[in-house]
């Protein structure tokens, strides 16, 4: 666990007890944080409510920056370029340019049907279109990596200062809890003084309430703070993911993408040469019976090479089984934050009913001025 040590006061960044860190104190700490509490007053319950809210300043202005960063996130960009692509990459049809079947023999003795037979020029026009689309929308997925990377810095920034903020806002909270022992010290001696009248005490009584008040604010907001952290490491993690996605398309999909046509055209150009072959050396029956072994090879070829699988079925099942589990562990991560989020309403509601009780007490305990 990472920790911070100045002048003999530990900050750790979990399980920050506030009663332990004030048990560590030493005199030279107490006197500086209870220096920082110089201009909350007795007689000015104002600057109870003000005090830290230069610090509030601060994160709300970080909060902007958060907002700005997200409104600037390019992950509906990189979404729109991935279904772009996939609209480009389901124009592929490999069955254009496959073997001549009965029916294009017979539709290009029809001249009504003889346009609707697509020819291998007319298919290699189609696909270059296709792949000088792909190539821009691969430049695209490059620039939204980019950008992606990008914002994690900021992000990242965003998360250091963060970080500091929680140091310093727990600092102000020792400082008040120190505070807040001394009036309460304060409030004892007056009670066990004869000559301290009832207002003068229900005033010390009001100062403590609305220093408590100050802190348990203080305190959720420290809390708040936390939960951005990890809110913005789930956000940088997200960006990551999106980059690597990105960036194994371009690597990975696009170039198997173009090999598997350029093997298409190539089996194609195979099959022309071995029918042409075969017209000239119609008269030799040698010639026509290697011809046919080779033209029955051929098409045994290209029967297993368009029946092949470019992804496995065990890689589908493998990547199945992933996306379930990363499902499962998600809506376990998001039931799990429900729950602390339930119990940390709870403790709140619990120390509320606790404050309120203390507070009745000690209302009940203060004597009615005399008439």
């Amino acid at each position: 666990m990472a920790e911070q040590k100045e002048s003999g006061l530990v900050i750790k960044d979990k399980q920050f007890d506030y009663e332990t860190q004030i048990a560590l104190l030493t005199p030279e700490d107490r006197t500086r944080l209870l220096a920082l509490t110089d201009k909350v007053k007795a007689d000015d319950l104002a600057t109870v409510q003000s005090y830290g809210s230069e610090l509030n300043q601060v994160i709300a202005n970080n909060g902007q920056a958060l907002l700005k960063s997200v409104r600037g996130d390019n992950t509906a960009e990189v979404v729109q370029l991935s279904n772009d692509l996939l609209a480009e990459l389901n124009l592929i049809d490999i069955d254009e340019i496959n073997q001549d079947t009965p029916w294009k023999n017979f539709a290009r003795r029809v001249p009504v049907l003889r346009k609707m037979v697509t020819t291998i020029e007319n298919v290699k026009i189609k696909y270059d279109t296709i792949a000088e689309n792909v190539d821009k929308i691969s430049e695209k997925m490059g620039v939204a990596k980019v950008v992606a990377l990008r914002d994690n810095n900021t992000l990242q920034d965003i998360f250091d200062s963060n970080r500091k903020y929680i140091d310093e806002i727990r600092e102000l909270i020792l400082a008040l809890k120190l505070r807040l022992a001394q009036v309460e010290e304060d409030i004892q001696k007056a009670q066990a003084d004869p000559t301290v009248d009832a207002i003068t005490i229900s005033d010390l009584h009001a100062f403590k309430d609305s220093i408590e008040k100050r802190i348990n604010d203080m305190m959720v907001t420290e809390f708040s703070l936390m939960q951005n952290l990890f809110q913005i490491r789930a956000t940088q993690s997200n960006n990551t993911a999106i980059s690597t996605k990105a960036d194994n398309i371009v690597t990975n999909v696009i170039p198997l993408w173009k090999n598997q046509l350029a093997i298409a055209v190539i089996m194609n150009n195979q099959k022309a040469s071995i029918d042409a072959q075969k017209k000239i050396s119609d008269t030799t029956n040698e010639i026509l019976k290697r011809n046919a072994a080779n033209l029955r090879i051929n098409s045994v070829n290209v029967a297993k090479a368009n029946e092949e699988m470019v992804i496995s079925l065990d890689t589908l099942q493998k990547t199945t089984q992933e996306l379930i589990s990363t499902v499962t562990e998600v809506k376990k991560i998001h039931d799990q934050g429900a729950q602390k989020r339930k119990e940390v309403e709870r403790t709140l509601e619990a120390s509320s009913n606790e404050l309120m009780a203390a507070i009745q007490d000690t209302a009940n305990a203060i004597p009615a001025p005399k008439k």
